[in-house]
C-alpha cells in the first residue's frame, strides 16, 4: 500500500510539474511586452504626451515631443495595477478554463541623454529600465506556482522630423524569473527600428500611427523541454491610436497588429498573427500622480493551431512619476 501511494504521489506531482511548464510557457508567449516609456508618453520634461505643445528645433524641425534645449532629463515612477484576465496563460486548452485577477507593482526610470539638431531631424538618445512583481490573485493557480518578476531596459535613439514624422533604433532586453523557483524562465534580446506619425485631427484629439520590425533573440528555460532558442522570431508589426480630451479626462483607443515567423527548433515554420484592440483612460489626480482605467481584447492565429487563443482583460491602476 505504502508503494502504491509512493507511486501516485510521484505521478501527481509529475502532471503538475508538466502542467505548470506547459502554464508558463504559455504565459510566456501571451505576454505583451510594451514599447519603451519615450514611446508610450510615460515620461519626462524629455517628452511629454501632450502632442499640442509643438516646438520647433535651430533647424527647424516640428518637434512632437517636447525636448529639453539640453543637458539630461530624467524620471522615475512607480505603477500599480489591479486587473482581472479571461486566458491569462494564453491556451486553447483546459488551461483556458483559468480566470483570474492579477496584481502587478512595476517601478520605472530613464532618461533623455540630451538634444542633438541635425540638418533634417531633431536627435535624443534614450536609456531606461523598469522592474515588475506579477501576481496571481485566483487560489485555483496557486499549485502551480506562477507568480513571477520581470526586468526590462532599453537603449534607443529618436529622430523628429519637420514633417511630423519620427523614426528610432534600438534594443530592448527582457527577463522573467520565477517568484517561488527563483529561476530564470525566460529572456529576449529584441533590435528592433521602427517610424511613428502623430497628427492633430482637431484641437483635442491626435491620431498616432506606429510601425516597427523586430528580431526576438530569445533563451527559454531548459526545464520546458524545447531547445532554448525556441521562441526566436522575427516581428512585423503596425497600430494606430487616438488621443482625445475631454476636460481632465484623456482616452487612448488603440488597435495593434502582429506578425510573428519562427523558425527555430519546434516552432520551425510557425507563424502568428494577433490582433488587439484596447482602451485606456487616464485621470491625473494631481501633476505626478494619475489614475487608469483600461480594458483589452486579444486575438492570436496561429499556423499551429494549437497556439491560438483570445483573451479579454481589464483592470485600473495608479501612476506615481517624478522628473527631472
Amino acid at each position: 500500500m505504502k508503494k502504491i501511494s509512493l507511486v501516485l504521489s510521484i505521478l501527481a506531482f509529475s502532471l503538475q510539474a508538466q502542467t505548470t511548464r506547459e502554464a508558463t510557457q504559455g504565459r510566456i508567449e501571451g505576454t505583451q511586452r510594451e514599447q519603451p516609456a519615450p514611446l508610450r508618453g510615460q515620461n519626462t520634461n524629455a517628452q511629454r504626451s501632450d502632442t499640442s505643445d509643438t516646438s520647433t528645433s535651430d533647424t527647424g524641425a516640428q518637434r512632437p515631443i517636447l525636448v529639453k534645449k539640453s543637458g539630461i532629463s530624467a524620471f522615475f515612477g512607480y505603477d500599480s495595477k489591479f486587473y482581472y484576465r479571461d486566458n491569462p496563460l494564453s491556451q486553447k486548452n483546459i488551461l483556458s478554463q483559468f480566470k483570474t485577477a492579477m496584481w502587478t507593482n512595476t517601478f520605472f526610470g530613464g532618461a533623455g541623454l540630451g538634444v542633438f539638431d541635425l540638418d533634417s531631424a531633431v536627435v535624443t538618445p534614450y536609456i531606461g529600465g523598469s522592474f515588475s512583481m506579477n501576481d496571481y490573485v485566483e487560489d485555483a493557480l496557486d499549485p502551480l506556482m506562477l507568480n513571477y518578476n520581470s526586468t526590462s531596459a532599453y537603449f534607443l535613439l529618436l529622430f523628429q522630423y519637420s514633417n511630423g514624422w519620427s523614426s528610432r533604433i534600438g534594443v530592448n532586453y527582457a527577463m522573467d524569473r520565477s517568484t517561488e523557483f527563483d529561476s530564470e524562465d525566460y529572456s529576449e534580446f529584441v533590435p528592433n527600428i521602427g517610424v511613428m506619425k502623430s497628427y492633430f485631427i482637431n484641437n483635442s484629439t491626435t491620431g498616432i500611427f506606429d510601425a516597427y520590425v523586430s528580431t526576438h533573440q530569445s533563451t527559454i528555460a531548459e526545464a520546458f523541454g524545447t531547445p532554448k532558442d525556441n521562441m526566436n522570431n522575427l516581428e512585423f508589426a503596425a497600430s494606430y491610436a487616438i488621443r482625445h480630451s475631454i476636460g481632465d479626462f484623456t482616452f487612448y483607443p488603440k488597435y495593434l497588429i502582429s506578425h510573428k515567423s519562427f523558425s527555430e527548433g519546434t516552432n520551425s515554420s510557425r507563424n502568428d498573427l494577433t490582433h488587439n484592440l484596447s482602451l485606456k483612460t487616464d485621470y491625473p489626480l494631481s501633476e505626478s500622480f494619475k489614475l487608469s482605467a483600461f480594458t483589452g481584447y486579444t486575438t492570436r492565429d496561429s499556423s499551429t493551431s494549437n497556439f491560438d487563443y483570445e483573451n479579454f482583460d481589464g483592470g485600473a491602476g495608479l501612476t506615481l512619476t517624478a522628473r527631472f
